[in-house]
Order: C-alpha cells, then sequence, then structure tokens
C-alpha cells in the first residue's frame, strides 16, 4: 500500500480560539490512524474536549491494538472510552459544564478503511474523479433532508445546521458510527474535515482541489480557500491519498520514476554527507553549543567578541505543537531532545528529532519534576487535611516516597505498605520539585531548598541547602557538565549565581558575584568555567574569575520579543519560545 498525507488546522477569520484537534500516527506496519474534531463549549472548553476526546481514543485505540484485538472492536472500545472521558471531565468541573466535541475516526489498514464517527465533521472518499460524503451529519437539519422535507442545498444555509443531535461527551450512554472494510483503490482519496471546511465549500470544489495537488499543498489551498469564503469558524482538514505512482502520476507524483532515482540517491548521499559534516561541527568543536535545524536569522553583536564564536536562531517546524495550542507558559522543562509540556491536565512528552509525542494524563494536583534522560517522575499531592506528598515514577504503581509537614524534628518512618516517609519541619504551605535524577531529590517550599541525597538507599534524608534561601525572584537551572550534573542558584536581589556540583551530595563549585540585577530567562555554566546569562534582549557571558562581561550578543534584531528560552538539560541546546507561540533553537557565543 502506497499512503500519502498532510494535515492542516487555522483559526479562521472569525474564532479567537482553535476548538479543532487532528491527529495522524501510524500504528504497526502498514496501520496508519488519523482523527478530526471539533469541540464546543464555553470557556475554552470546546479546546479540552476535543484534545481530551482524541487523545485518549489513541491511547486506548494502541493499547488494545497491541493486544491484537481487532480494528472494528478497538474502534468501537476507543470511542466508547474517549466518550466517557470527555463525560466525566465536563461532569466535575462547572465551567465545562455542556462541553463536547464532534470526533471522526479514520484507520487505514492495508487496502481497507475502518471509520468511527459522531457528530458533522465529515469524511470524504474520491474515487474515479467523483465525490461522496461517507459519514453522517449527526445534525438535526441533515435529518431533515433524510426525510425529504428540506433539499441539500437548503441543508447548506439552514440557520440551524450546526445544531447536532449527538455528539461526543453530551451523555454517558450513545451509540457512535462505525463503518468496517471499506474497500479501497488505487487512486482513492480520503478527505477528513470539520465544518469550517464543508461549510465553507462545496463538495466539486473539495474534489477538484484534492485531486489537483500533492496532499501538503491541497490542504493548504482548501484552508486558503475556506477563508476567503469567509472562514467563519476553526478549519481543519486531512488529505490521504491512496495508489502507486501510476496512478498518481496525473496529480504530481509523490515517488520518483524509476529512470531518476539512481541520480537522486547519489545527491541525497552528498546531503547526508553534507549534514553528518554539519552536525559534527555543531556538536564536536571545541566551544560551539548544539541548534536544531531550520532556518537562520541574521544577528547582530553589541561588542565583537574575542576569538571565533558563533550565533544563530534557527526556526523549528513547530506545526504539531501549534496545533495542539501550545504556548510558551505551557513548556516546562528540556530534557535528552524531548520537551516536555503540560497542559489540561495533560503531560505531552515531544520528541524534537521526529516530532512524535507521548502523552500522559495527570492527576488535578500532579506536579511535573525536571529529571534527566532517567523516566518522568510526578509530585502528588495527598488528599488529606495534613500537608502530604507521594513521590511517583511513571509506570510504577507503588509511590517511592512520602513527605510529610511536622511541628518539631527532620524525622523517617515507613508507612503500611512499605513507602518511606520523611517528615519535615514547618513546611510552608505548599511543595514544588525543581529537580529528581536517580541520586538526587531537589524541592522547596516559601523559605527553603530542600535536598534527599541517594534518595533510593536506606541512610538518606531530607536536609534544607545550605546558602539558599526561595524567593519569588530565586530560580534554579540544571545542566550535564561534563558527565555530571551542575545546579545553578540565581538571586537577582543580591546579584549572586552560585554554582553547585551534584555529585550524589549539593556541593558549591564556585560563585558568581555582582551579576545583574536583572532575572535571566536561562542561566547556562560551562566547564571552562563561563556562566552564560539569557534575557529577553540579550545573551551575556561572565568568564570565573574576572566578574567582567566578557561577550554580549543582542537580541534587538529579532522581529518578536523572547518570552522563555529552555537549556537542554543533558546536551546544551537551546529552545526560545516567543511571543506568538513559535519555536526556534539558539545557539548563543556559546
Amino acid at each position: 500500500m502506497d499512503i500519502h498525507f498532510f494535515a492542516k488546522s487555522d483559526i479562521g477569520k472569525v474564532r479567537t480560539t482553535n476548538e479543532d484537534f487532528f491527529l495522524n500516527e501510524k500504528i504497526g506496519d502498514n496501520e496508519f490512524l488519523f482523527i478530526v474534531a471539533d469541540g464546543m463549549g464555553g470557556h475554552q472548553a470546546g479546546d479540552v474536549a476535543s484534545r481530551l476526546a482524541s487523545v485518549t481514543f489513541f491511547e486506548t485505540y494502541k493499547s488494545l491494538r497491541k493486544k491484537n484485538t481487532p480494528i472494528a472492536n478497538s474502534l468501537e472500545l476507543a470511542v466508547r472510552k474517549a466518550n466517557s472521558m470527555v463525560f466525566k471531565k465536563a461532569a466535575a468541573d462547572i465551567e465545562k459544564r455542556g462541553m463536547g466535541t464532534t470526533f471522526s475516526a479514520v484507520v487505514i489498514a492495508g487496502m481497507k478503511a475502518f471509520i468511527a464517527h459522531v457528530g458533522d465533521s465529515r469524511v470524504y472518499l474520491i474515487r474515479r474523479n467523483k465525490i461522496k460524503k461517507i459519514t453522517t451529519d449527526h445534525s438535526f437539519v441533515e435529518k431533515l433532508v433524510e426525510e425529504g422535507r428540506i433539499s441539500a442545498d437548503e441543508a447548506r444555509d439552514h440557520p440551524q445546521k450546526n445544531v447536532l443531535y449527538m455528539s461526543l461527551g453530551a451523555r454517558e450512554a450513545f451509540t457512535p458510527e462505525i463503518m468496517n472494510d471499506i474497500i479501497l483503490e488505487d487512486g482513492d482519496a480520503l478527505v477528513m474535515c470539520s465544518d469550517g471546511l464543508s461549510n465553507m465549500l462545496a463538495d466539486d470544489a473539495i474534489l477538484k482541489v484534492t485531486m489537483g495537488d500533492y496532499p501538503e499543498e491541497a490542504a493548504d489551498t482548501l484552508v486558503k480557500l475556506a477563508n476567503a469564503n469567509g472562514g467563519s469558524d476553526n478549519i481543519t482538514v486531512q488529505v490521504v491519498r491512496i495508489g502507486s505512482l501510476e496512478m498518481l502520476e496525473k496529480t504530481k507524483p509523490i515517488r520518483l520514476s524509476r529512470p531518476r532515482r539512481k541520480l537522486i540517491s547519489v545527491i541525497a548521499v552528498l546531503v547526508l554527507l553534507a549534514i553528518l559534516a554539519g552536525l559534527w561541527y555543531i556538536f564536536f568543536v571545541p566551544g560551539h553549543g548544539g541548534s536544531m535545524a531550520g532556518k537562520d536569522i541574521a544577528v547582530k553583536s553589541e561588542s565583537k567578541p574575542v576569538g571565533k564564536r558563533r550565533q544563530a536562531i534557527r526556526e523549528m517546524d513547530g506545526s504539531r505543537l501549534n496545533v495542539m495550542g501550545i504556548t510558551a507558559s505551557d513548556c516546562r522543562f528540556l530534557s535528552g531532545h524531548k520537551l516536555h509540556i503540560v497542559k489540561n491536565d495533560w503531560l505531552y512528552v515531544f520528541h524534537l528529532d521526529d516530532q512524535s509525542w507521548q502523552t500522559i494524563e495527570l492527576a488535578a494536583d500532579d506536579q511535573v519534576i525536571p529529571c534527566g534522560d532517567t523516566g518522568i517522575y510526578l509530585l502528588r499531592r495527598e488528599q488529606t487535611k495534613r500537608l502530604g506528598y507521594r513521590l511517583q515514577k511513571q509506570g510504577i504503581k507503588k509511590a517511592l516516597l512520602g513527605i510529610q509537614n511536622a511541628n518539631s524534628l527532620f524525622s523517617k518512618g515507613i508507612d503500611s505498605s512499605g513507602v518511606p516517609i520523611y517528615e519535615i519541619p514547618n513546611i510552608q504551605k505548599w511543595i514544588v520539585p525543581d529537580f529528581i535524577n536517580e541520586n538526587i531529590f531537589i524541592f522547596h517550599d516559601l523559605n527553603l531548598y530542600y535536598a534527599i541525597t541517594k534518595w533510593q538507599t536506606p541512610e538518606n534524608m531530607p536536609v534544607p541547602i545550605p546558602e539558599l534561601t526561595y524567593s519569588e525572584r530565586t530560580r534554579l537551572f540544571f545542566k550535564n557538565v561534563g558527565g555530571q550534573m551542575t545546579m545553578l542558584y540565581s538571586d537577582p536581589e543580591k546579584n549572586l549565581t552560585a554554582v553547585f556540583s551534584l555529585r550524589g551530595t549539593v556541593e558549591k563549585i564556585m560563585e558568581f558575584a555582582g551579576m545583574p540585577a536583572r532575572q535571566p530567562l536561562a542561566l547556562e555554566y560551562f566547564k571552562d568555567r563561563a556562566l552564560v546569562c539569557y534575557y529577553q534582549d540579550q545573551c551575556v557571558e561572565i568568564s570565573a574569575g574576572k566578574q567582567e562581561v566578557t561577550f554580549r550578543y543582542s537580541f534587538s534584531d529579532y522581529q518578536f520579543n523572547i518570552v522563555k528560552i529552555l537549556v537542554d538539560m543533558e546536551n546544551g541546546q537551546k529552545l526560545i519560545v516567543n511571543d506568538g507561540n513559535k519555536f526556534f533553537s539558539l545557539s548563543c557565543g556559546t
């Protein structure tokens, strides 16, 4: 089976938020899943519903298929699970009461298609230059058309055309539309879309655009046409093409003809060698930090640096993050090329290298702990009168340890399930985790920073970190330097930055006094005892012992404002998020 696909989502010209959501994933050999969901409900509840339904469906379906559950059964079980999750979420949160979503899922396995569908998003099948809507609009107006009371043309402009009698999450029990074993042919196209597209374009227009170009260009053109016709709603479309090279030749075939393959292979090898050479320079030339591939943006320096230093900002492909509505505030930390994002009680682990992602549902009080590339840790608030927390690791049901407030002394005990419980005197209001790896766990309350060294061994005990106090302006930053995790403590009010080694104990390496009083977006320490401070308008390097700026680079030429800078704890790559929630890599004088 040859399959080519592309998806695009757009806010439209009227709405202020995008409540649509799409997903496409390879499930197994010759099996692909495609989803389009159009959320509804106030207070951004539609956004929550469409995303929650899609992610729940995907995780459930993938799990069932791993157990060799048949596709049709997996579809129905997964869509019922998604419905249950949205229904329960709406019932539990008064601001999300009444939220729901349309939902269309298509599985293509071999030369067969399977569909689960609820609502008025649509799936079209295009075959032999004819288009057919193969899903049912679960709307009251569609029922009028089926009963012959109005025509299809009248339905398009009917004032109640968007009133649904069935949507996902509207009620606890429902019967989804399931279509099994749709036989596909070479040359077929499937178009999935929200009503923001189908209400703006006639079926013939969808047919003409889909069959006239690559899936990527076709999806882009369909969205542009829907906006040109009014763009009165969010617009989402997925274009899927099935067919061999011969069948696709009339629509700009994606695969190359055989006579050209040898030439292209030679070119591909040359390009690969050039890329490898570039990566070698980036990662192995001394003093040069890693950067992710993208488009260079010009930059100027305020002062001419001594020695040869490079800097660059490159725009990343953030389309999958943008369509999920990810903002700078959602991005928590970067570790091992993986961006960790928390949004709407879900943890998204986004792999920058291949743009794949992992999703984990969180409890309401779960805090995701920044960590090295050793797993996913959560600090979970206990629902008891006494202030307490449990440390959890993803995939392990039993808590690893517990922390409770005490009145007087530090102490340690074991609960009935064998979990170590630490009592810390006079915890102030709450605990926030700062970092964890296999050797050390660091957290703070409203006054102090604490560390539990060797927390996986019996002899550990939480203790305050000497000289470190917490305030609203203090910050901790972590990075692996020469195989050793390093912590930087920044206190702008005291003009102080201290560097600590986390080699099983918290040991101060050095101190940078006389620092600028400004709050940095990020700090980074290097083996040559240099500190780089990243601010919204510049990055500054300070050498140890000199206590003076040795390099300064301005960001004033950029046509955007930097909101967040994350430094990868494992490899030092820098990730920028701007005020438009676009994503860039940064190499700045290091």
